[in-house]
């Protein structure tokens, strides 16, 4: 018996799921680095700061830019963080990343 071609609706979906798969996968990941949770916020040394690493990062799912629609000083298990919060211009994607301003270090 020979192997039937699949159809290109059926390739379509199927590169379509990978794709989700892979951008799940990558959202995940974000969570376990820095900025991704409370528990591990980027340090910085001033709050002016938040927007412009939160504008230079690209979407998870689709590489494009973030619009930075909020950040916002919240408290987080007692420790007082900058959360910026972002949606992907192209595909809706939101994303928060998480700050702590920390003192400059002295050489």
């Amino acid at each position: 018996m020979s192997a039937r071609k699949a159809s290109p609706r059926t390739l379509r979906r199927a590169h379509a799921r990978a794709v989700e798969k892979l951008a799940d996968a990558r959202e995940k990941l974000a969570r376990l680095e820095p900025g991704g949770a409370p528990e591990r916020p980027i340090a910085i040394e001033s709050a002016s700061l938040v927007e412009v690493h939160a504008r230079s990062l690209r979407c998870l799912r689709c590489d494009r830019s973030y619009r930075l629609d909020e950040h916002t000083a919240e408290t987080v298990d007692g420790v007082r963080l900058r959360v910026a919060k972002m949606v992907c211009t192209a595909c809706g994607a939101s994303r928060s990343v998480y700050f702590q301003i920390a003192a400059p270090q002295m050489s």
